[in-house]
């Protein structure tokens, strides 16, 4: 800058009253500054700005590298989750040759998206644990005796408190796994347990040619101690599995149509689609289900995987997924997690396993209106502070002074303006965007069935 015009900066300065001191403080700009966030723009993104990855607003796209780094969607419902997120990622071809799970509790993604992802080159699957579509065994995809028995141990503690230390749950892991390793499904093994007298139960497992059927459940009897202990385990173990006497359950698990290999190996867009009202009633079974499913794709090379998890907290818990998030990146697996505020993740998680989670979906997309004050905090220190000057009056004395302030107070946050998304991603500055509507552009909304468009 000019000396001519910095010395009239400061005489105009001096002219509003502001002392040498407060004047010397403000022309020092970033040097010594208290807070240094402010509101970003797209060239602030940088690097985490392409082509080929996740669409998260009207204006940016993530890479593909750092897709595979976690997102996290926070929404209450009706602010434009699956019109601004999922539609527009669902209706584009911007994603390299990769697979997708798709939590799609309403069914209307399958219905709007799947003819389009088929002409991409993508085959796609429905699963519905309820209805009558593509079929998934959970005991058939296990391999080997291990794995059995954390299938057994996921139904049992899923299907009851779901904390792990609970006697009876934790005592009646072995029996479970006796009959799992002597049944072709999981029903099959629940009415064995529900319709066989006790005394045959212990004969044909207890003395079966199966060495691990037999050492598992005579571990279930030493536990056991006496008959009304038994009772009591026995008891605990069929009440945490009576979903499994469901007939659409039992039919939509005899039997596997594909299995989770197969995303690896070939591009299938699988859609799960389950009624929002049984969410609750379906959770021990989806907490499980996707449990084995990201185990198992965590475990097997090919093609990249990307999961579209909505709703996360109506899935239970599913096990180890703070572990799944801090490594899936070098697995060439994705997590686009939507929920609607972060304090049922604490309850379900726990405070240290959900920290992790929060972590490690390192970009994040807020919609408005959010009430949950926990989840408003969190977002709003994420956010940082800025440092301003602020004056104040004795008399007829002005004094300035540099203050600190939130970027976004909570109370901001909740009013981020309709149709607004507010970006916080890896170690950016927060960038406020608009919203990426899909039936608001061609280029989502022509891949939209003609059919469905009538209905619109």
């Amino acid at each position: 800058m000019l000396p001519e015009l910095v010395i009239a900066q400061k005489l105009l300065l001096l002219a509003l009253g502001i002392p040498l001191t407060s004047l010397a403080l403000m022309l020092r700009k970033n040097k010594n500054k208290l807070a240094t966030s402010r509101l970003g723009g797209i060239k602030d993104m940088g690097r985490l700005n392409g082509t080929d990855g996740l669409i998260l607003s009207r204006k940016f796209m993530l890479t593909f590298k750092k897709s595979l780094e976690g997102t996290m969607v926070v929404a209450p419902t009706g602010e434009g989750k699956t019109t601004s997120i999922f539609l527009p990622n669902l209706l584009s071809n911007s994603l390299p040759k990769s697979s997708l799970i798709i939590g799609d509790p309403k069914g209307e993604l399958f219905d709007l998206t799947s003819k389009y992802q088929l002409s991409i080159g993508r085959t796609p699957l429905l699963f519905e644990p309820l209805g009558n579509h593509a079929k998934y065994n959970l005991l058939e995809n296990c391999e080997g005796f291990t794995e059995v028995r954390e299938l057994a141990s996921n139904l049992i503690i899923n299907g009851g408190s779901g904390k792990r230390g609970e006697y009876f749950e934790e005592s009646g892991i072995p029996c479970f796994t006796s009959a799992l390793l002597n049944s072709k499904n999981i029903s099959q093994a629940v009415k064995f347990l529900i319709n066989t007298p006790l005394n045959e139960i212990i004969n044909i497992l207890g003395n079966n040619n199966n060495a691990d059927i037999k050492e598992q459940f005579r571990v279930f009897m030493a536990s056991a101690e006496s008959p009304k202990t038994m009772s009591s385990i026995t008891s605990t173990l069929l009440t945490n599995l009576q979903l499994w006497t469901d007939h659409k359950l039992i039919n939509t698990t005899s039997k596997s149509d594909f299995k989770p290999i197969d995303l690896r190996n070939k591009p299938i867009a699988l859609y799960i689609k389950y009624d929002t009202s049984r969410s609750k009633y379906l959770a021990p079974f989806l907490s499980v289900f996707y449990t084995q499913l990201i185990d198992k794709i965590m475990h097997n090379k090919g093609l990249p995987v990307l999961f579209f998890l909505d709703e996360l907290q109506n899935l239970g818990k599913i096990n180890n997924f703070e572990e799944t998030v801090s490594m899936c990146r070098s697995e060439e697996v994705g997590f686009l997690v939507c929920m609607q505020n972060i304090s049922k993740l604490f309850e379900i998680y726990g405070e240290n396993n959900a920290t992790t989670i929060l972590n490690n979906l390192k970009s994040k997309v807020i919609l408005p209106s959010i009430s949950d004050y926990k989840t408003l905090s969190y977002l709003s220190n994420l956010c940082g502070d800025k440092q301003f000057t602020g004056e104040s009056t004795t008399g007829d004395k002005k004094t300035y002074s540099q203050v600190v302030k939130k970027l976004y107070t909570p109370d901001e946050i909740r009013r981020i303006n309709d149709e607004m998304a507010l970006l916080i991603c890896h170690n950016k500055l927060p960038f406020l965007d608009k919203q990426n509507i899909y039936y608001k552009q061609s280029k989502y909304y022509n891949n939209v069935p003609v059919e469905l468009k009538e209905k619109s």
